[in-house]
C-alpha cells in the first residue's frame, strides 16, 4: 500500500533552498501550512475604483501536530531553540539543546503529501512550540512561517522515522528535586520564538530572504486541583497575600520517558486563578515563566535546556545529510 499523506522535513543549508535530503519522514494528525493570505496588491486610487493591481510579498505560515517522540521531536527543539551539542558512542548519545542569540533561525524544508501531489514548503522557521501533556498523547504542534511553496510528486515509498511515543502517564515533573506530578492535572509547555520573515520581505524578491531570531519566551502553564493554598502562596510570595518585594523561584525538571529532560533553571509564577463555577470542583490554572540562570561563577543558562538520549549519532546539519 502506498503512502500518500505524510509529512517530510529536512534542514536548509542555505534559507529557501530545497535540502537535497529529507532526513525524517512523521505522521502528524494534522499539517495546516498554506500561503499567507492576499498575496495581491490592489492600488488605493482615489477615484474610489479598484483598477491596478500587482504581485506583493509571498509567504506561508501555519502548524502541524505530531505525538512527542524521542528521536523526531527533538529536531524541532534543535531548529526552534539554536544551541546544540552532542556527545557518546557505540548506539547512545546524548543531545543537549539551549537557545542560542545567533541573528538569524535554522531554516528547513517540508514537504506534505496532500494524496494526489507534494506540497513543498522553502524556508521554514518555527514561532511557537507547543507540549500538552493532559490524559492521551503527550503531543507536540509546531507553528512556522517560511518563504515560499511549489509542487512536486507523491513519494509513495515513504517510510516513516518517529522513535518511541509518549502517553502522558510517561511524563512527570520535579521542583527542587521533588516530583510534583501528583498535583497536576494537565500542562503545557510553550516555547516562543519570535522567528520573522516579514522584515525580511523588500527590493528584489517578493518572498523573505531570511528569518531573523526574536525574543525567546518559555511559559508553562498546569492545571491543578485547588485542594490547598500552597501554589497560591507561591504565587503571591507570602501567606496571607501578595508580598511586596519577595519573588519565589524554582528549579523545575519535566521527564518525558526515561531519555527526555526539559530543565527550567529558575521558574516564577506569573499568574493564578481559581474561578468558581457552580458546584464544579475548582480548577487552578497557574502560569509559570522560565528565566536565565545567571548565578556567580557560573556560564548563563536556560531559560530551558533540553536533554536527549537515543541512538541517533549526531543533529548537526552535515551528519544529517550524510
Amino acid at each position: 500500500m502506498s503512502i500518500t499523506r505524510y509529512v517530510k522535513v529536512g534542514e536548509e543549508e542555505t534559507f529557501a533552498e530545497e535540502t537535497a535530503v529529507s532526513t525524517e519522514t512523521i505522521d502528524p494528525e494534522s499539517a495546516e501550512i498554506d500561503p499567507v493570505e492576499e498575496d495581491k496588491m490592489v492600488y488605493p486610487g482615489m477615484s474610489g475604483l479598484d483598477r491596478i493591481v500587482a504581485t506583493g510579498v509571498y509567504s506561508t505560515e501555519g502548524s502541524f501536530t505530531l505525538p512527542m517522540d524521542s528521536d523526531v521531536a527533538p529536531l524541532f527543539f534543535k531548529w526552534a531553540l539554536g544551541g546544540y551539542e552532542v556527545e557518546g558512542d557505540t548506539d547512545s548519545y546524548t543531545h543537549t539543546f539551549y537557545p542560542s542569540t545567533t541573528p538569524l533561525m535554522d531554516s528547513f524544508t517540508m514537504k506534505v503529501g496532500k494524496d494526489i501531489m507534494e506540497h513543498v514548503f522553502l524556508g521554514n522557521a518555527i514561532t511557537n512550540l507547543e507540549l500538552a501533556i493532559e490524559n492521551e498523547w503527550a503531543s507536540l504542534t509546531v507553528e512556522t512561517v517560511g518563504a515560499k511553496d511549489k509542487r512536486s510528486d507523491l513519494d509513495e515509498d515513504s517510510e516513516f522515522t518517529e522513535g518511541d511515543v509518549f502517553a502522558a502517564h510517561q511524563v512527570t515533573i520535579d521542583r527542587e528535586d521533588t516530583d510534583i506530578s501528583p498535583d497536576i492535572d494537565a500542562m503545557t509547555l510553550t516555547v516562543e520564538t519570535g522567528a520573522n520573515v516579514e522584515d525580511a520581505q523588500g527590493p528584489g524578491s517578493r518572498y523573505p530572504q531570511r528569518s531573523y531570531r526574536g525574543s525567546m519566551v518559555v511559559n508553562l502553564e498546569m492545571t491543578i486541583g485547588f485542594v490547598d493554598e500552597s501554589d497560591l502562596q507561591r504565587f503571591w510570595g507570602g501567606n496571607d497575600g501578595p508580598a511586596d518585594n519577595e519573588v519565589e523561584e524554582s528549579k523545575y525538571v519535566l521527564h518525558i520517558g526515561e531519555d527526555i529532560a526539559l530543565t527550567f533553571p529558575r521558574m516564577i509564577y506569573m499568574s493564578s486563578t481559581q474561578p468558581v463555577e457552580g458546584r464544579d470542583h475548582i480548577v487552578q490554572t497557574i502560569t509559570a515563566r522560565a528565566l536565565v540562570d545567571q548565578s556567580e561563577g557560573t556560564e548563563a543558562q536556560g531559560p530551558m535546556i533540553m536533554d536527549v538520549t537515543n541512538s541517533k549519532e549526531s543533529y548537526h546539519l552535515d551528519d544529517l545529510t550524510a
